[in-house]
């Protein structure tokens, strides 16, 4: 840029003798905070730009051995020569211009400075501190009650502890409790992913352009991410609880948590479809996924885990259909019934090893998603509003009480009397000593009518 003869006594130093050092925490403080205020300006087709960044930016850069000028000074540099140097084809910054140098300097050398001066806010229904205590309590318990269920299905623990012993007692709290929390989990999972359905259906016919607010970027990623993270809680629990009675609600839920995840994986992918038609017309989030978004840990950790839990679910369902349709089929041949007693000999090893893989998996997920919510915590600014607690947060926490409680009240009472206080005192709950029993067999025999064993609740 050329001198400028001015009224004062001040004069502009010389484009070489600004300071546009990078490691000068003072300037790149001022530099992001500049550039972020020139996003939302643009972004959101502002009027003007607040003079306070201006003045901060322009005097991080003038040399420290020079007189300050005062601010009406400043602006009128500013607002009267730097702004105005614009190439008059593309009304772009003119090459080698301060104003490009101004423009340029701050994503090039600052970057971290304007991801946290961005207007950029975060999702707090799905990454708040209150649902990230949710998806632990939730993860743990399923694993608490995964692990429970192995040692008590194994014949080497029932070989070593009877049936009176305190093991036995504790491990039958797991075992006589499952069933409410299968169900707490389904629900769990269907509600996420009926909410992540809601949310990439908004995302996705959303209008582009300022007046219709951001991209919904962040929160589409959360949403599939820990709704397809939340699928596996009930799976894990299915895969080791083999010997739950199975009704047509849980078939049900589970054809519910099948259909929701292939319309939130379409859903997903149509949106950052039309994302990357329309990224320009957001200029901040196109700033944020260039500059601050942690893109190696989403493609190479955050994408990789949730293709492989979508596919872990598609292959379980193929397998449960597949075993429903062959199970009533007879045949004679020796090849099958070969194929029946392998299948009976491999079938906990199988069961086991899936199980294996879906709990580290859905640790996995959690770690990684924990990671990256951090990751963006630290990038962006301290009003993210990506730890905010909010009301449904609490509710969220609260869906895991009842298990709790259910599994105190069988350790304190019994299974009999625990499981006995839930129904009305028409019934009672009896022990089964039968241990082949038909699909009919077992949706009835636990309850028994009849006055005479009311008196027992």
């Amino acid at each position: 840029m050329s001198r400028v003869t001015w009224s004062t006594d001040w004069q502009p130093p010389a484009f070489l003798a600004l300071n546009f050092n990078p490691n000068d925490e003072v300037l790149c403080g001022a530099a992001g905070a500049w550039k972020a205020a020139n996003v939302g300006f643009f972004q959101e087709q502002q009027n003007y730009i607040t003079a306070d960044y201006v003045l901060a930016y322009l005097r991080a850069i003038l040399p420290s051995n020079i007189t300050q000028p005062d601010d009406f000074t400043l602006l009128h540099w500013y607002n009267d020569y730097i702004v105005k140097d614009l190439d008059e084809t593309t009304r772009m910054p003119s090459l080698g211009s301060l104003l490009g140098k101004l423009s340029d300097f701050p994503l090039e050398s600052c970057a971290a400075d304007v991801c946290k001066s961005l207007n950029w806010v975060g999702d707090p229904d799905v990454s708040g501190r209150g649902m990230l205590i949710t998806y632990y309590i939730a993860a743990g318990l399923v694993t608490i009650y995964g692990c429970a269920l192995a040692i008590s299905n194994s014949s080497i623990f029932k070989q070593q502890y009877p049936a009176s012993s305190k093991r036995a007692w504790l491990l039958s709290g797991f075992e006589e409790s499952v069933s409410a929390f299968l169900d707490a989990t389904l629900v769990f999972a269907a509600s996420m992913l009926a909410a992540a359905c809601f949310r990439l259906a908004q995302a996705f016919f959303q209008q582009s352009g300022a007046s219709s607010g951001h991209w919904m970027i962040y929160a589409s990623i959360g949403s599939i991410y820990m709704s397809t993270f939340s699928s596996l809680l009930p799976l894990l629990l299915q895969l080791m609880a083999s010997d739950v009675r199975r009704h047509w609600l849980r078939i049900f839920l589970w054809t519910i948590i099948l259909f929701l995840n292939i319309a939130n994986e379409v859903l997903f992918d149509c949106f950052f479809a039309r994302v990357r038609v329309y990224q320009l017309r957001d200029l901040i989030e196109e700033i944020w996924l260039s500059y601050c978004n942690p893109t190696a840990l989403f493609a190479h950790g955050i994408t990789p885990t949730l293709r492989l839990a979508q596919i872990l679910l598609i292959l379980n369902a193929v397998f449960y259909v597949t075993y429903r349709a062959c199970r009533g089929k007879t045949g004679d041949t020796k090849g099958w019934m070969k194929l029946k007693a392998f299948w009976r000999r491999a079938k906990p090893y199988v069961r086991f090893l899936n199980a294996t893989i879906c709990c580290l998996l859905m640790w996995s997920m959690l770690g990684l998603f924990n990671y990256y919510r951090d990751l963006v915590n630290n990038a962006a600014g301290k009003d993210n509003q990506n730890s905010d607690w909010t009301f449904g947060q609490v509710l969220a926490i609260a869906t895991w009480v009842p298990v709790l409680v259910e599994f105190a009240t069988v350790l304190k009472y019994g299974p009999e009397e625990g499981l006995g206080k839930k129904i009305s005192r028409k019934y009672a709950v009896v022990s089964n000593s039968t241990t082949v029993l038909s699909e009919k067999e077992m949706q009835y025999l636990r309850v028994e009518t009849g006055p005479s064993t009311a008196d027992r609740i």
